[in-house]
């Protein structure tokens, strides 16, 4: 049964793990985290990946905001793999609730809470996001 996309908008909430594949500018679904909630927009995106990217190496404060996730912990991984947290990503809420209800995106875990707390800890921390981002979005 389909649910619709008003019912599923009351259901996305921070630290839900999602795949999908709505990303116009990504080739293959990609995992990624929800760190923010607002009454309009969904915000964080932080996608997971299976390495960090070499460019991310050489650069300490987006280094520094690869925050690793264990294949034991977390059944949809195959491999220990990263939260990429160096830019925060926004959508409607209307947007992914449609993507959801339309299938291309789907709830596969949530962080457990030592993760979302050490992630929201570290976000809070950066100097990668404003004072206003870290605001409406991390607290």
């Amino acid at each position: 049964m389909e649910l619709p996309a008003v019912l599923v908008d009351h259901t996305i909430r921070r630290g839900q793990i999602f795949h999908s594949t709505m990303f116009d500018d990504i080739d293959h679904g990609k995992f990624f985290v929800v760190v923010g909630v607002t009454d309009e927009e969904v915000a964080g995106f932080f996608y997971i990946n299976s390495n960090i990217n070499s460019n991310v190496i050489t650069k300490q404060e987006q280094y520094a905001m690869q925050y690793p996730i264990l294949a034991q912990d977390y059944g949809f991984l195959k491999y220990d793999s990263y939260i990429n947290a160096t830019n925060i990503i926004t959508r409607s809420k209307k947007e992914l609730s449609e993507s959801i209800s339309a299938g291309r995106t789907s709830l596969v875990d949530s962080l457990k809470s030592k993760h979302l707390n050490d992630l929201l800890e570290k976000v809070r921390k950066s100097k990668l996001f404003s004072k206003i981002e870290k605001r409406n979005f991390f607290y």
